[in-house]
């Protein structure tokens, strides 16, 4: 959070207010948060601005003068993410910013920064990755949390430090979370809850279908219930004449399968078994898939029977 990271800075008690400042033309203040900050007797502006933002030092000379002038107060522009050559140039122009955790240029209170630079993680935020929709179903499954540590989600979803800092990053992207710094900590934030979250994220979740393929299998407690036979169990679609079942493709399982042709082979018994991407088992509940990756599962079933069912299955979810 901003208020822990300048109190670990400065050493004073730090004190946020989000306000709603008028009389600012839409390039200033839309897509823009303001928060009014005090600091000891220290009063001041923090105007946070969209990752989208393409800014430079001679455009926010200007921006300065007109919030300082409106408003009375000294400002800083909040930065989510700032490169050496950008810092530079802020400074070049004496321009107040925050860029946490170790970039702080406020001469009407303090300075403290870092020749320590982090290579930004670059990452499409067209569809997610199996660990960002790992991540994401993390975060909407534990509904009932305000923030996750990206540490714990990591340790408790098996990902690397590398994967967890992608996953969030794309998310970020999608903007359906947003960071903050609490001293060493980083707070995973939704921009949503339950319901909506889901609507939000819709369009940039995938299929976690790798490769289906069929064999005889003997311990089904190796597998998850998935696709139109859990559909089956939820709404009134009939059950397939195979079972269907999903399992995570790095599993030690997948080695000792032999593959059948249905069509050639049609007197054994078969199932159907997806290969995941990521490992059902995360999610899964009584012996079941997670509810949103069936769904994503069965989204290009063109069957409107099925169609019926996904419907009504989805009308029937607590969220």
């Amino acid at each position: 959070m901003i208020e822990n990271a300048l109190k670990d800075a400065f050493g004073l008690t730090c004190h946020l207010d989000q306000i709603k400042p008028k009389g600012f033309p839409l390039y200033m203040s839309s897509g823009r948060l303001f928060y009014r900050a005090g600091m000891g007797d220290a009063s001041f502006l923090i105007v946070k601005l969209s990752d989208k933002e393409k800014f430079g030092a001679v455009a926010f000379k200007k921006q300065l003068s007109q919030y300082m002038e409106k408003t009375g107060l000294p400002v800083a522009f909040y930065f989510d993410h700032i490169t050496k050559v950008q810092r530079d140039a802020l400074i070049a122009k004496e321009i107040p910013f925050i860029s946490l955790p170790e970039q702080i240029y406020m001469p009407f209170l303090g300075i403290m920064l870092s020749n320590t630079w982090k290579k930004r993680t670059m990452v499409s935020a067209d569809k997610m990755m199996p660990a960002t929709q790992c991540l994401f179903l993390y975060l909407l499954y534990h509904r009932e949390n305000e923030f996750f540590i990206k540490k714990q989600a990591a340790d408790d979803l098996g990902l690397t430090k590398t994967s967890i800092t992608r996953a969030s990053e794309q998310l970020k992207q999608m903007h359906l979370i947003r960071e903050e710094h609490a001293g060493k900590e980083i707070r995973m934030i939704p921009l949503y809850k339950g319901l909506t979250l889901f609507k939000a994220s819709k369009k940039y979740l995938i299929n976690p279908v790798q490769k289906i393929v069929h064999t005889e299998i003997t311990r089904k407690e190796d597998f998850f219930i998935a696709g139109e036979t859990m559909l089956s169990r939820h709404s009134m679609l009939a059950a397939p004449s195979e079972d269907t079942y999903a399992v995570f493709k790095g599993s030690e399982v997948v080695k000792s399968f032999e593959e059948i042709d249905t069509i050639w082979q049609d007197d054994l018994k078969t199932c159907r078994i997806e290969l995941w991407k990521y490992d059902p088992g995360l999610f899964a509940k009584n012996g079941e898939v997670d509810p949103v990756s069936l769904v994503m599962s069965l989204s290009n079933n063109e069957d409107e029977r099925v169609e019926g069912g996904l419907q009504s299955f989805l009308e029937g979810m607590k969220w």
